[in-house]
């Protein structure tokens, strides 16, 4: 779809804001990787050095500078070069999950953008139908897109909401967890090192980023959505063959229901639900304060 959209025949301006939407998913992407180039620095670069981040190394990490990861290891890797290899594996595991995480809300960027992009067009056209010789052909043109364009969101919603449903439980969880460690960090007085402070602090970002990013995508592709409907009634309708008034009438009818992208189907994605996931999580870093004091 994506593909076609971009050799299809188009004004320099539906261009211009084809490339716009474009830009914005990149930037976000670009953002993501160096995010994640920043956790992946501090899991699997600076054990290289001798600085490990993890805070409880145990019996699984023998005699040498702990692993990346802390697992069981089925052989000896106190021996050369059970020791390098298995590192190696780790750092190449680490950089390949990290990539593949970022994959999979990068994409969702994309697409939420590319069908932005192609929302805004329609908009446009929707404004100025007035304007046109031949509005009855343009109209139709729309409403076959607003079709192709509803059914692709409906994929991206089928796709993304268990997905989105398990990563709302694993924030809430991470977060929690995450934002009480930092803070017993602080009350027990420890002489925690700046790279300890900057990987916690780096992480909660990290998560918090990510967390934020699905809602703001959720969040600009109902607000896009909704621009259809106003823009099909901002029209001058009255002054149209009732016919077409019709068909506008559809377009109308459809673009009143709200379309979002939801979590399992229960609830939408807009930052109204990220700040009440934050609320509930901080709320829980609360309550573990509280019962460890």
């Amino acid at each position: 779809m994506i593909a076609k959209d971009w050799i299809m025949l188009k004004s320099n301006q539906e261009r211009n804001i084809m490339i716009r939407r474009a830009q914005n998913a990149r930037i976000i992407i670009i953002c993501s990787y160096c995010i994640m180039a920043l956790a992946c620095f501090f899991v699997a670069v600076l054990p290289i050095f001798g600085m490990s981040v993890r805070l409880t190394p145990n019996i699984t990490d023998p005699g040498r500078t702990p692993m990346p990861l802390q697992t069981h290891y089925i052989y000896d890797i106190t021996k050369r070069p059970q020791y390098e290899l298995t590192f190696i594996g780790q750092v190449i595991y680490v950089a390949i999950a990290m990539m593949i995480y970022s994959a999979v809300d990068n994409f969702l960027s994309l697409v939420v953008f590319h069908i932005c992009g192609q929302l805004d067009i329609l908009e446009n056209r929707m404004q100025y139908l007035d304007k046109y010789i031949n509005y009855h052909k343009i109209l139709k043109l729309c409403l076959t897109k607003h079709i192709r364009l509803l059914r692709a969101i409906d994929i991206i919603e089928d796709t993304y909401n268990g997905i989105l449903l398990s990563l709302f439980i694993y924030f809430a969880i991470l977060f929690a967890f995450y934002g009480f460690r930092v803070i017993s960090l602080f009350d027990e007085g420890n002489n925690i090192s700046i790279t300890h402070s900057i990987y916690f602090i780096s992480t909660v970002i990290n998560i918090f980023t990510h967390m934020c990013l699905y809602c703001v995508l959720g969040e600009i592709l109902v607000a896009q959505c909704n621009k259809i409907y106003y823009a099909a009634y901002s029209n001058k309708w009255y002054t149209m063959d009732p016919k077409v008034a019709e068909d506008l009438l559809l377009l109308m009818t459809r673009g009143s229901k709200q379309i979002c992208l939801t979590v399992g189907k229960m609830s939408p994605v807009t930052m109204a639900t990220f700040c009440s996931l934050v609320k509930t999580s901080v709320g829980y870093i609360s309550v573990l304060h509280t019962t460890r004091r």
